[in-house]
C-alpha cells in the first residue's frame, strides 16, 4: 500500500517544483518537508524537471494543425487523422521520457549554516541536511574566482561518471561584502561550457544573505571536454569563473 496517499501534502510536490503554490502553501509545504521523508523523496526526484522540460522543442507541446478536409472516402481520411495524432502523441511522451530518466540524478540545493565554513552534508530535502560518506577520490575541487566586486562567493567539484560529469558547487551569498544595497535573496545560475564554445545551463537556486548552499547540477558533457564553469545573475551577468 501506498502510504504518501495518506499524507495531506501528496498532491503539493509538483506544484511545489514548478512554483505554483501560493506563498502561505509553499510555507506550509516548506515546514512539512522537515518532517516527511518521502514528500522530500518525491520533491528531490521532480526538483529538475523544469529546466529539463525548457529543453523540449516546444513545437511538440503545440496544438496539433487543422487536419485537411475529409475527401470523399470517410474512413481512410479518419484513419490517416488517427495514425497522425498517435505519431505526435508519441513523440510528446517519448521527450517527457527522456527528461524524467534525468531528474532522477538530479537533487535541491541544500542550506548548510549561516557561517562561512560549510561541513560535509548532501540534500535530502528543501532545508534539510544529514551526513555523507568520504567524497571520491576522482572529484576535482576548484575555486570560483569573483568577476568584480560581487557579494557570493563559491568552488565547484567535477567528477567523471558514465554519463558525464556531476557537479556540486559550495556557495555563499553575503550582501555585506560588497559596498551597495543588495536584496537578501538573489538568484544565480550555473553554466557550463564545453571545448567545442557549446554553452548549457546545468543549475539554478536562490542564494539568501549569510547562507552557505550547496548546489548539484549534472551535464552529459565530459569531464575531459569541460572549458569552464560559470555562476551568472538571471540577467546574464558572470560573477565567478573557473577555468576547468
Amino acid at each position: 500500500m501506498n502510504t504518501h496517499l495518506r499524507c495531506s501534502f501528496a498532491h503539493h510536490d509538483a506544484s511545489y517544483v514548478l512554483g505554483a503554490l501560493s506563498p502561505t502553501e509553499r510555507l506550509e509545504f516548506e515546514r512539512h518537508l522537515e518532517t516527511c521523508d518521502e514528500c522530500s523523496r518525491t520533491v528531490r526526484a521532480l526538483a529538475g524537471m523544469p529546466g529539463l522540460l525548457d529543453l523540449v522543442d516546444p513545437r511538440v507541446l503545440e496544438d496539433p494543425p487543422v487536419d485537411p478536409p475529409l475527401p470523399a472516402t470517410l474512413l481512410p481520411a479518419l484513419n490517416r487523422a488517427v495514425e497522425t495524432r498517435r505519431r505526435r502523441r508519441t513523440v510528446v511522451v517519448a521527450g517527457l521520457a527522456a527528461a524524467a530518466a534525468v531528474v532522477v540524478a538530479v537533487s535541491v540545493p541544500t542550506v548548510l549554516d549561516r557561517g562561512d565554513d560549510p561541513a560535509p552534508v548532501t540534500g535530502t530535502g528543501t532545508g534539510t541536511s544529514t551526513s555523507t560518506s568520504a567524497p571520491s577520490a576522482d572529484v576535482e575541487t576548484l575555486a570560483m574566482a569573483p568577476l568584480g566586486d560581487v557579494p557570493v562567493k563559491a568552488d565547484v567539484a567535477l567528477e567523471q561518471v558514465a554519463w558525464g560529469t556531476r557537479l556540486l558547487v559550495t556557495c555563499t551569498y553575503d550582501a555585506d561584502w560588497v559596498d551597495v544595497a543588495l536584496p537578501d535573496e538573489v538568484d544565480y545560475l550555473l553554466f557550463v561550457t564545453a571545448r567545442d564554445g557549446s554553452t548549457e545551463q546545468v543549475g539554478s537556486w536562490a542564494s539568501v544573505d549569510g547562507t552557505t548552499m550547496r548546489v548539484p547540477a549534472a551535464t552529459s558533457v565530459a569531464r575531459s571536454d569541460i572549458a569552464a564553469v560559470e555562476v551568472r545573475t538571471t540577467g546574464g551577468r558572470v560573477v565567478l569563473r573557473v577555468e576547468a
